[in-house]
C-alpha cells in the first residue's frame, strides 16, 4: 500500500475472523447460510486478505454496498455469490451481467429496468428482492410491496429470485417491539416467495434468536470483533490491534504547554513522546487528554490535543534506561478494544473500525 507510515501498525488477525465466522455458524445451525458482509473494504480491514480467508473455511455468499466493490470481489474469486446492497444503477447492468453479480432490487423501477434488460439480451439473471419493513431507507415500500405481490407473474418474468430480504432497524435493542413487528411483516411477505432464500438478520439480528435466522444471516461487525447490541457480553474474538513507535522524545518543564490550544500544562518537569498518528488516521480528537495507551502493561496518558498527524503522550514514569524509540505502544488491543474505546466517546465500534486510516502499515496474522 502506498503512503504507509513505517512507525504505525494495524495488526489484523485473520484467524480471529475465521473463529468469529465459526461461532456464528454454530449459533445459527447447519441449515442456515452465513453470508459475510464485506462492504467498505471489509470494514476497512482489506477484502483482498479477508475474503480468501473466509472462502477457505466455507463461506460462499458475500454482501457489498456497490457495484465497484462487487467487481473487486469477483476478481478475487470467480465462484462466490456476491450481492450488491445499494441496488441497481441502469448503466451498470452490463457489468452486473459480465461479472455475474446479484443486485439487490430495492424498487419497482429497478425491477422493471432489470426485467427489460434481460428481455433485450434474452438472458436470465439472479436477483435479490429487498422489502422495507421498518428502516425507511432502501427496499420496496408498503405500496410497492402490495403491487409486486398482486402482480408478481407480470412484473417478474425473466429474473430468478435467489433471495428475498429485509433489514432490522432496532436489532441492537433486544427489547424493542419493532423487532417482532418487522419479523411478522417479513414472514408474511416471504410466504409469497417460497422457492427463494429468505434473510432478515444482520449481526444484531443473529443474537435475537432462531426465529430471526431463517435461511441466511448477514453478519458484518461481529466478524470483525465489534459489539452490535446494547450491553452485549463478549461473544466474539478481537480482530485488530493498533500499535505505534515514537518519532520523537523531548523534555518539557513546569508551565510548558502541549499541542494546539495549549490544553495541557505541565505541573513539573516531564518527558513527552510524540507518536505519528492523529485524527486523519481515524483517531478521534475526543481522545485528547482522555485516553491511555499501553507499553509493557503500563498505562500511559495521552496529553494535549490530538492533531491531524500526531499524538503526544506522557513518558515521565517509564524506565529512563529503556530504548523507548524502538518500542511498539499499543493504542487498540485486548485491553482497549474497539468496543471499549467506542464507549468512551459515545459512538459505535463500526465507526472506530471503518475510520482507521490508510496510512497504517497493515500486518495480517494467520497463525
Amino acid at each position: 500500500m502506498n503512503n504507509v507510515d513505517k512507525n504505525t501498525f494495524l495488526n489484523i488477525n485473520l484467524k480471529s475472523i475465521s473463529k468469529n465466522y465459526k461461532i456464528i455458524e454454530n449459533k445459527v445451525g447447519k441449515n442456515c447460510i452465513v453470508a459475510a458482509t464485506v462492504k467498505a473494504n471489509a470494514y476497512g480491514l482489506g477484502v483482498k486478505k479477508i475474503v480468501p480467508s473466509l472462502t477457505r473455511i466455507g463461506c460462499k455468499f458475500f454482501f457489498v454496498a456497490t457495484t465497484n466493490e462487487a467487481i473487486q470481489l469477483r476478481k478475487i474469486n470467480k465462484k462466490i455469490k456476491i450481492f450488491i446492497l445499494n441496488g441497481l444503477i441502469t448503466k451498470e447492468l452490463n457489468l452486473i451481467h459480465k461479472y455475474n453479480l446479484i443486485p439487490v432490487i430495492n424498487s419497482l423501477s429497478q425491477l422493471k429496468k432489470i426485467e427489460h434488460y434481460q428481455k433485450q439480451k434474452k438472458i436470465t439473471l439472479n436477483i435479490s428482492l429487498h422489502f422495507d419493513t421498518g428502516m425507511s431507507r432502501l427496499g420496496f415500500d408498503k405500496n410497492e410491496t402490495k403491487e409486486l405481490i398482486n402482480n408478481k407473474s407480470r412484473l417478474i418474468q425473466k429474473s430468478k429470485i435467489l433471495l428475498v430480504m429485509s433489514h432490522l432497524s432496532c436489532a441492537d435493542n433486544s427489547n424493542s417491539k419493532l423487532n417482532k413487528i418487522q419479523l411478522n411483516q417479513f414472514n408474511s411477505i416471504r410466504s409469497f416467495f417460497p422457492k427463494s432464500l429468505h434473510s432478515l438478520a444482520n449481526s444484531a439480528g443473529i443474537l435475537l434468536g432462531k426465529k430471526y435466522h431463517l435461511d441466511m444471516v448477514r453478519p458484518g461487525i461481529s466478524l470483525y470483533g465489534g459489539h452490535c447490541q446494547m450491553n452485549e457480553k463478549k461473544i466474539y474474538n478481537d480482530v485488530i490491534s493498533l500499535k505505534a513507535k515514537l518519532i520523537q522524545i523531548r523534555e518539557i518543564y513546569k508551565g510548558d504547554t502541549i499541542g494546539y490550544g495549549a490544553t495541557y500544562k505541565a505541573k513539573k518537569r516531564m518527558k513527552v513522546g510524540t507518536l505519528g498518528f492523529g485524527y486523519a488516521d481515524g483517531f478521534n480528537r475526543l481522545f485528547s487528554n482522555n485516553y491511555k495507551i499501553l507499553l509493557n502493561k503500563k498505562r500511559i496518558d495521552i496529553i494535549g490535543r490530538v492533531s491531524m498527524d500526531l499524538t503526544t503522550v506522557d513518558l515521565t514514569n517509564l524506565n529512563s534506561k529503556e530504548d523507548l524509540m524502538n518500542k511498539e505502544f499499543e493504542i487498540i488491543g485486548s485491553q482497549f478494544s474497539i468496543n471499549y474505546i467506542a464507549s468512551l466517546i459515545n459512538t459505535v465500534p463500526y465507526e472506530i473500525l471503518t475510520n482507521l486510516g490508510k496510512r497504517y502499515q497493515r500486518r495480517y496474522i494467520s497463525i
